[in-house]
């Protein structure tokens, strides 16, 4: 009875272990990928590949990619738009999802069980002919951000110690890449939030129709 709680217990340690290491080599890879593609996007390496894109596809896409993880974590995901006359735009849908994915993850990361999840797309009028503004937000009832946060969460390794406390694992680039790609497109992106009252993440971005 002894041995075999014992080879119970080095069994549980072992799996365990396993795990733990199978956790830091993902958030190891995904390091190094952000580490990568910041400097490319530091370098002007990175070009934009515009083409034609149906906008349903890409929330279609961005819910199949974080159905898992809402799951997981028994949120409520609510994804609706509003005032979408044009449903077929040109962007770079992979640059695009990158921005979002980056995100509705935060949003996951640091919003507790049972929490909600919004997100919005909405169509604006454009003073550029040929042209239409999308706005993208994502709202969640998580552990929000400190006012003086708020002023680097679009920098590079930045990460609130309300974050790194808890354990919640992040390379801090996140967001620092989504800033550097809608620039890119010639939007802005913005947060408003405040701590234990969540997180509203808003990217405006100018798309031709």
């Amino acid at each position: 009875s002894s041995y075999c709680m014992v080879t119970n217990q080095m069994s549980f340690t072992v799996i365990y272990i396993f795990k733990i290491i199978h956790i830091n080599n993902e958030l190891l890879l995904k390091l190094i990928n952000d580490i990568l593609d910041m400097s490319r996007i530091e370098s002007g390496t990175v070009k934009l590949d515009n083409t034609e894109v149906h906008l349903p596809d890409v929330l279609h896409d961005l819910r199949t990619i974080i159905q898992g993880n809402i799951s997981a974590k028994q949120l409520d995901l609510y994804i609706d738009t509003q005032d979408v006359h044009h449903e077929d735009i040109i962007t770079d849908k992979l640059r695009l999802n990158q921005v979002l994915l980056n995100i509705v993850g935060n949003a996951v990361k640091f919003t507790p069980a049972g929490g909600t999840i919004n997100i919005r797309v909405e169509e604006k009028p454009s003073a550029r002919s040929g042209y239409a503004t999308f706005v993208f937000s994502v709202k969640d009832n998580g552990i929000g951000m400190s006012k003086d946060f708020q002023a680097h969460v679009f920098d590079s390794f930045s990460r609130e110690q309300t974050a790194t406390r808890s354990g919640i694992q992040g390379t801090g680039l996140g967001m620092a890449i989504s800033k550097n790609i809608v620039d890119m497109m010639g939007g802005t992106i913005e947060v408003q939030t405040a701590p234990g009252k969540g997180s509203e993440f808003i990217v405006r971005v100018p798309l031709r129709i």
